[in-house]
């Protein structure tokens, strides 16, 4: 996200990630040619705005399976994913683990309670995100009442998700919740313009599982299942098309 006194592009490693050093051109730039920013909260900034909000975002690359953040950390920055995908998860208190969900390009995360991380985020394969400070993005809201709107909607926009995860584990069956899963992703990619079928699937089995709160063998079952039913087909470990959407839109009901 620069200006005449160009600062050069210095990628800095440290256990968990690589950031690109940023200066006021350099930071829009990346910012106004951001592919996912149509679908992203910044979206609603007109190109002044842009200009100042670059300045107070940098770019962060997590590798597969690093950790963005853990569960009880002192929460210091909020994150907006451009590339890759994210799971995020608690721990519970007997040990276990559980996954709360998947996130993809344009998901802004990073929430907290009473300065902590409430989950744990880590990267799914290669991933790019753009960070903020907590406290100079609040700053920044309150001069800027389109973009509290924004993050208002997407709060109001977890709830619901929220609520619907509490169907999906409480309500569906497993063929249910295995064919909800593969049309959510679908819509997702549908949702920032990329193909939605086949369906990228780069989370494992055993994520997916704990996700849907079911077995492995469970999955795949009901994976086999929708393939004999010609539902869908199944091209890769990571990969499904869907052959038939609406009859698998209808198991979702």
């Amino acid at each position: 996200m620069l200006k005449a006194s160009i600062m050069p592009v210095v990628i800095k490693a440290n256990n968990t990630s690589c950031e690109l050093a940023k200066g006021d051109d350099l930071g829009h730039t990346r910012c106004a040619l951001c592919g996912i920013r149509p679908y992203s909260f910044c979206r609603c900034l007109n190109e002044d705005e842009l200009k100042v909000f670059s300045k107070i975002s940098s770019e962060r690359m997590f590798s597969d399976k690093q950790n963005i953040f853990l569960q009880q950390e002192k929460s210091k920055n909020l994150y907006n994913i451009t590339e890759g995908n994210i799971k995020i998860y608690q721990l519970l208190t007997d040990g276990r683990l559980q996954i709360i969900g998947f996130l993809y390009p344009g998901d802004f995360f990073g929430s907290y309670r009473q300065g902590k991380y409430n989950y744990s985020a880590q990267a799914i394969g290669n991933v790019k995100v753009c960070v903020f400070n907590e406290t100079t993005l609040n700053k920044h809201l309150e001069k800027n009442p389109k973009l509290s709107r924004e993050l208002l909607n997407i709060t109001a926009n977890e709830l619901t998700l929220a609520q619907d995860r509490i169907r999906v584990l409480g309500k569906l069956t497993a063929t249910e919740r295995m064919a909800n899963f593969i049309l959510n992703i679908s819509d997702q990619r549908a949702r920032i313009k990329w193909q939605d079928n086949p369906v990228s699937l780069p989370m494992n089995r055993q994520d997916i599982a704990d996700y849907l709160g079911l077995t492995i063998a469970t999955v795949s079952r009901e994976i086999t299942r929708l393939k004999t039913s010609n539902i869908i087909k199944v091209l890769s470990a990571s990969q499904i098309y869907i052959n038939d959407r609406t009859k698998l839109s209808l198991l979702c009901t």
